[in-house]
């Protein structure tokens, strides 16, 4: 009875963070940081007793943001530390929206980005690419050819050809030289994505474009899930659009779509992403927050975590703080990025909104009206409106001074 009990009671603790932390929609318009770095000290109290221009719930504190008052902070504490949220506000929209799913074997080269922004489409992280009323997202899906650089190997006569280590002892080629081959040098044969390839750099597709060759027929391109939401657009343009999108990476194919009944809206950044800096807005607010008291931080791990603060680096998967890389080091990454992260799998479509006074969050007495020019002391840093500091001191010499005459 006893081994049932706790055998109940570990896997309700182990659920337990998977049924409460979800992902939230507004996630992909924000950057999330938890400060669980040792030595990071996090006190919001004494300074935040006098915070203004916030709102404080249960410890939670929600303000503007003092890089872009169009932002929202949200600053809490958790069972595994402080985090600090930086989001741009959303809203539903009325409007029809259409989706659709399918995979491809995409290589996202220099050439292939440049030809898409000639076409009109606007990218922020080289993987959600956006044009009129089409936005598609590009997540890469890990092959099954190998884990680590140690499973592949170079075959050829000349070692021109990168793969599985077992096969390319295997392969056969004829044994002419090619100016290209020099190109290699350039790179080295390893994994990518789950796919034996020539790594991918711009020095290598650079040299490999001098020599006449394509790089796509060189550096092997891993399978990709491509995403696409279509708003107020019938299934023919779309498709047509998807098929324009995949012309830049040499696929001339227009592959089978079924787009998805139109949804009644969607959720639209009331701030448009490529307006906002997050590793500056993340800065901003790490040293505002150093500067009144509320956290101890250095100056090495501010600019660590601004670093890698990018815009969807937010929620229980995504979120950066100090964790263990695949190399065994600690470092500022995504929680996502680290060394067996436990995913979270569950959403909600809840969107918070905030109700957050106008002015720019401070720390301090409560200021009325402008600070006044006159060289008369005034009583405007009192919170009672007394005489404080040296100049009650000086008001108290005066009186017994004049008791003695």
């Amino acid at each position: 009875m006893r081994k049932a009990v706790a055998f109940i009671i570990l896997l309700t603790l182990a659920i337990t963070p998977f049924v409460r932390a979800c992902m939230s929609p507004t996630d992909s318009y924000a950057v999330e940081v938890v400060l669980n770095k040792p030595g990071i000290i996090y006190k919001p109290y004494p300074a935040f007793n006098a915070l203004h221009n916030a709102i404080v719930e249960n410890d939670t504190f929600i303000f503007r943001s003092h890089y872009d008052k169009r932002l929202v902070v949200v600053l809490w504490n958790a069972s595994d530390g402080p985090h600090l949220r930086i989001e741009i506000p959303a809203e539903w929209r009325e409007t029809g929206l259409t989706k659709t799913a399918f995979n491809a074997s995409l290589l996202i080269t220099t050439d292939a980005l440049e030809k898409l922004k000639a076409d009109g489409w606007k990218t922020r992280d080289n993987l959600t690419f956006t044009r009129d009323n089409v936005t598609i997202t590009l997540t890469p899906v890990a092959g099954g050819e190998c884990t680590s650089d140690g499973d592949c190997a170079t075959g050829g006569c000349s070692g021109e050809v990168c793969a599985p280590r077992e096969e390319a002892a295997k392969i056969v080629t004829p044994c002419v030289y090619r100016e290209w081959y020099t190109c290699l040098g350039l790179t080295s044969c390893g994994c990518v994505n789950g796919i034996c390839t020539w790594k991918p750099n711009d020095a290598f597709e650079s040299c490999l474009r001098e020599h006449g060759i394509d790089p796509e027929k060189v550096i092997r391109a891993g399978p990709v899930s491509v995403e696409v939401e279509a708003y107020n657009m019938e299934p023919g343009e779309a498709e047509a659009a998807v098929k324009d999108f995949l012309s830049a990476f040499g696929i001339d194919c227009n592959p089978a779509l079924t787009f998805m009944k139109p949804m009644n809206g969607r959720l639209v950044p009331v701030v448009d992403p490529s307006e906002v800096n997050f590793p500056e807005a993340v800065k901003v607010e790490l040293e505002w927050l150093r500067d009144v008291g509320v956290l101890q931080i250095s100056d090495e791990d501010i600019e660590a975590i601004a670093k890698v603060a990018g815009l969807g680096k937010a929620g229980p998967n995504s979120h950066i703080g100090w964790y263990e890389t695949k190399d065994g080091t600690y470092a500022w990454i995504p929680y996502d990025e680290s060394l067996n992260p436990m995913l979270v799998r569950c959403t909600t479509d809840e969107v918070p909104t905030y109700d957050i006074p106008d002015g720019t969050a401070y720390v301090g007495p409560t200021i009325t009206q402008p600070p006044s020019t006159d060289v008369t002391p005034t009583t405007e840093d009192s919170p009672n409106g007394e005489i404080c500091g040296p100049v009650l001191i000086v008001g108290l010499s005066l009186v017994a001074l004049l008791r003695n005459r």
